[in-house]
């Protein structure tokens, strides 16, 4: 084979090896290529990646909240009853710089740094009067010593008094080397103190009651949130591509209380009953007679013994549910005048001998045939006496015959259910209408002078203050206006709970009773009071708990004899155009005392009158000209 045709065969076999090689290469390649897009398919389709190994790439994200300042409860007036403010926490770091001193040899740093925190110190004693200067520095040394990072000085402090605090030794020198830690947080304040804390109430994790719990959502307001991302030097930045919301502050609540009525009130109440530890609670309850607005609610009470602190523990004005006593022999002479049984107040009754069949004799009865000589009694003077006869009388006479008409009177009062109201909690009045469990024979005399139904005390103000608006009942309200900054969002007005319970010409009648209560009967220790007042005393005996009763069967004595007294006096003032409807009743722990309506809660009333009296001049006299003032001469001078 000649060398031309040798080199052509080499390069034949050459091609058709490179053919050979391309061939499977390109078979190779075809097969990674469907090997990749199926595992691209299979990666897109199933696959999912670790969170754990996603955190390894991403920035951490976290949500900030920002919490709304909460909205105030104000007064009728605008004064705060309740408001949120920045207070400060002050910590010291008394390690500061420590290491510092120590690892250059800087000895006399370090005792110049000592010698201020004994100047600051004494700063702090007389700053704060909790402890003394030798004990701050005590705690600071000591805490350098031992490495103490996070010693606490003050707790709930001021925007003033933290800037002065700023100002002292060593602390003025900043946190790097004074050591001043600060922080802020927000506080509930109350600047009335204890004043209407049972109707302003709190709000503290599940514990919640008044106005702060029954207007939560309007004062918190909303929260506010943003996420954030850290960045590579650990600092916090917000993540612009995740979503905002706006922090919403809380709107205000404008109440009706009268700051000024209430603290006369808390302290009427106070004078009357804090020297006398017979006595457990005392409560009142001011509401304005033309619109049922609350201008005052006070409930001071003390604990399970005699020995502690009056104070705003509980609502009695709303959650006491019980038999109200001879307050409600209103509500029977009402019915009996509106229903015409009764057509004057003179009309006169039988006394026979105080004596009603199946009801216990009423031996004042017997006392006033004695002294009078007399067969028979009036209706005014039965009621200015709060005899049980008369009453027990005129509900058997007038209404015995068919009970239930009695009973829609009272159902028609608003005495049989609990009403919407402001606060939550109002009692459920039990009334022992025929046809209940509760009901005998003798349920419709006693319901006639105050024992045969339970209700709360803001019940009996409610119905006292229908007869103060001839007839209007208005349904009692704590709450004005929903506001945010200064502008009303939503007003509440007044409305009423009954149009008409009675007639005018039959409130007038009921008043002229009242009236006589005060003058001639059992509340005569308001006589001499500044304006003048109508209302009605009541003494009620209290059922006792099977523990209290300790095996008795007398559902209103112990063993011992003992009992549970409350006294009550309502009524409205001034007398001839009634402006406010006011309740007091005290309850007395187990004693062998009793308490009169007449005593203590008409004393407390008197002072309430008084003052409020001396805080409206449009009650004033006129005051008139009652001597002559001399002519002046003129001096010139010649």
């Amino acid at each position: 084979m000649s060398k031309r045709q040798s080199e052509i065969k080499d390069n034949i076999e050459n091609r058709d090896r490179i053919h050979v090689v391309m061939f499977f290469l390109s078979l190779l390649f075809m097969v990674l290529g469907i090997v990749i897009v199926v595992w691209i398919i299979k990666i897109q389709a199933t696959y999912t990646v670790d969170e754990r190994v996603i955190g390894l790439f991403r920035p951490t994200e976290q949500k900030h909240v920002e919490t709304p300042v909460r909205g105030r409860i104000l007064a009728t007036d605008g004064r705060p009853m309740a408001i949120s403010a920045p207070l400060y926490d002050v910590y010291m770091d008394c390690t500061v710089r420590k290491q510092e001193y120590e690892e250059n040899g800087k000895s006399d740093a370090e005792q110049q740094w000592r010698a201020k925190a004994r100047e600051l110190s004494t700063y702090l004693s007389n700053e704060f009067r909790d402890k003394s200067a030798d004990a701050y520095a005590k705690a600071i040394l000591e805490g350098r010593d031992k490495g103490s990072k996070y010693l606490r000085i003050q707790r709930n402090i001021d925007l003033s008094t933290l800037q002065k605090v700023k100002t002292f030794p060593l602390f003025k020198e900043g946190p790097y080397t004074g050591g001043i830690i600060v922080q802020e947080h927000e506080e509930r304040i109350y600047p009335y103190d204890s004043l209407a804390r049972r109707v302003i109430g709190y709000v503290k994790e599940q514990n919640r009651i008044g106005l702060e719990s029954s207007f939560d959502t309007e004062l918190h307001g909303r929260d506010g949130y943003e996420w954030r991302r850290v960045t590579d030097n650990k600092r916090w930045i917000r993540d612009l591509d995740s979503t905002v919301v706006k922090v919403e502050d809380g709107k205000d609540i404008r109440t009706t209380l009268n700051v000024d009525f209430q603290d006369i009130a808390d302290k009427a109440l106070r004078a009357q009953i804090n020297a006398n530890e017979d006595i457990r609670a005392g409560i009142c309850i001011i509401m304005e007679a033309k619109t049922g607005a609350i201008r005052a609610m006070v409930n001071l009470s003390r604990g399970a013994t005699p020995q502690t602190t009056l104070w705003e523990r509980e609502n009695l004005c709303l959650r006491e549910v019980g038999e109200q006593g001879s307050v409600m022999k209103t509500v029977t002479l009402l019915s009996v005048v509106e229903d015409g049984f009764v057509k004057s107040l003179e009309q006169t009754i039988p006394t026979n001998n105080g004596f009603v069949p199946n009801y216990k004799q009423d031996v004042h009865i017997l006392d006033y045939q004695r002294e009078t000589g007399r067969r028979d009694i009036s209706v005014m003077h039965g009621f200015e006496i709060s005899s049980n006869y008369v009453f027990t009388y005129l509900a058997e006479k007038c209404y015995g015959e068919n009970p239930q008409e009695l009973f829609d009177h009272i159902y028609s009062y608003r005495l049989g259910e609990a009403f919407d109201f402001d606060i939550t909690g109002l009692g459920k009045p039990v009334v022992n209408r025929p046809g209940t469990p509760g009901w005998s024979k003798t349920t419709l005399g006693t319901t006639a002078y105050g024992y045969g139904m339970s209700v709360t005390p803001l019940h009996v103000a409610t119905f006292y203050n229908g007869i103060a608006n001839k007839g209007r009942m208005m349904k009692p309200y704590l709450v004005e206006s929903i506001e945010k900054d200064g502008k009303v969002l939503r007003q509440f007005v007044p409305s009423a709970l009954n149009e008409s319970i009675c007639s005018k010409a039959t409130a007038d009648t009921v008043t002229r009773a009242l009236r006589s209560v005060v003058n001639s009967g059992t509340a005569t220790r308001l006589r001499s009071a500044k304006l003048s007042v109508c209302g009605k005393t009541g003494t009620a005996q209290v059922v006792l708990s099977p523990e209290e009763r300790k095996g008795s069967s007398d559902p209103y004595h112990d063993t011992m004899g003992r009992k549970k007294n409350q006294g009550t006096f309502v009524g409205f003032f001034p007398a001839e155009d009634p402006k406010y409807t006011i309740l007091v009743t005290v309850y007395s722990y187990l004693s062998g005392k009793s308490f009169y309506g007449g005593t203590m809660p008409a004393l407390a009333v008197r002072e309430i009158v008084d003052k409020i009296y001396a805080l409206d001049g449009d009650w004033a006299a006129e005051i008139r000209p009652t001597a002559s003032v001399p002519v002046m001469k003129d001096n010139v001078k010649e």
